[in-house]
């Protein structure tokens, strides 16, 4: 439709749906003489008309003029990582990027909803993120990403707007000081029981003879549920007691006890042992707080190499929309080193400025594990 005039767009549509231009003139309240100028080019649609042929034909009005966005999953993974890189690199510079990409993609959700993620996942390593409302260079990237997070919400589904859109939404409005808001946003979302209709629905495929599709729901459901578990577990480390955190290290070291479940929440490992160290550290157990530390140098590592060399699991082979996939040219592979580089220097700058490891600042051990991760960030910048 992107190569087509209005006129043939709108011939195109109505042919589509069958309608002479009889019916489409009655359903706008228009003459047919008037369908008959637009279609042959002689005239347009006044601006007020253009809601309800947008609402006959079910198409957006970007779709109407024929600006189409097609960017392909690599492409739009590029971007992401791209912005993910420059926003840890020079803050200035990546939210030029993001606003220019976003400009430039406004009506291509995937690649929006990657830009707002890419800005949300900075804010709480930024300056001014401990105030509250944020301040600084976090408010800045809160004010982005909330204006990229409401467009996502805006080009989805209407009536449920995605969870990976309003979550984010939300903590950026409690963390500006809108906590209502973000309460009334969240609240019906949280699941007061499991929720069985993946299960129901597989029954019901295999029950007419359609296995495959029975496969690709339950793999999906399977996913799904051990992303959501995983991340559970993440955010319960920094709040639970010291005995309920060591069962979810263990718990989250089962779940993750081979590379490609790794990849379904690589972020779960580091965060529950740099959680466990910082316990130990504030303890004063030096010895633990060293062991918890090299496992999280372990753990950033494959959280890294999965990001630079993404391995799935055989069990999820009918669901490649929901699992990584190799990078498709050098760019990508470059985008996805930065990525790296950013996360390995975001641990290391926990490690460097925060208070609770002054007692360990002499010891090898600690200093072994900070210059460990500093060179590998930059290790992959130089082999970005």
């Amino acid at each position: 439709m992107s190569k087509l005039s209005l006129s043939d767009t709108l011939v195109s549509l109505r042919t589509a749906h069958r309608l002479t231009q009889e019916e489409v003139a009655s359903h706008l309240g228009i003459t047919k003489a008037a369908v008959s100028k637009w279609e042959c080019g002689q005239s347009m649609p006044d601006i007020s008309m253009l809601p309800l042929i947008v609402e006959l034909y079910g198409v957006s009005i970007d779709e109407l003029f024929g600006r189409s966005d097609d960017v392909t999953q690599d492409e739009a993974d590029a971007i992401y990582l791209k912005a993910l890189g420059l926003l840890g690199e020079d803050r200035a510079s990546g939210l030029d990027y993001v606003d220019a990409q976003a400009r430039q993609h406004w009506s291509c959700l995937p690649v929006v909803r990657l830009l707002a993620m890419a800005a949300f996942a900075q804010i709480a390593a930024s300056d001014g993120f401990e105030a509250r409302p944020l301040e600084g260079d976090a408010a800045a990237l809160a004010e982005t990403a909330e204006r990229i997070l409401r467009r996502a919400i805006d080009l989805g589904p209407q009536g449920a707007p995605s969870q990976i859109d309003v979550l984010p939404l939300a903590r950026i409005l409690q963390w500006t000081g809108r906590f209502d808001e973000a309460r009334a946003l969240v609240e019906h979302l949280a699941p007061a029981e499991p929720n069985l209709a993946a299960l129901s629905l597989a029954q019901l495929h295999l029950e007419e003879g359609q296995q495959d599709a029975a496969l690709e729901t339950l793999q999906r459901q399977l996913l799904l549920s051990l992303v959501e578990s995983m991340g559970t577990l993440a955010a319960l480390a920094p709040i639970c007691d010291d005995e309920q955190l060591e069962e979810i290290s263990t718990l989250a070291g089962r779940m993750q006890a081979s590379p490609e479940y790794v990849a379904l929440f690589p972020a779960l490992l580091p965060s529950v042992f740099y959680e466990s160290a910082k316990r130990s550290a504030e303890q004063g157990d030096a010895d633990e707080t060293l062991d918890a530390l090299t496992s999280l140098s372990e753990a950033v590592d494959r959280y890294c190499g999965v990001l630079l060399h993404p391995h799935n699991a055989s069990l999820f082979d009918r669901i490649p929309d929901l699992v990584w996939e190799e990078p498709a040219d050098s760019t990508a592979e470059e985008e996805r080193a930065k990525a790296a580089a950013v996360i390995r220097q975001t641990y290391a700058s926990k490690l460097a400025d925060e208070g609770c490891w002054d007692g360990l600042r002499g010891e090898p051990a600690f200093k072994a594990v900070l210059a460990h991760i500093e060179n590998k960030a930059a290790e992959e910048l130089r082999h970005e």
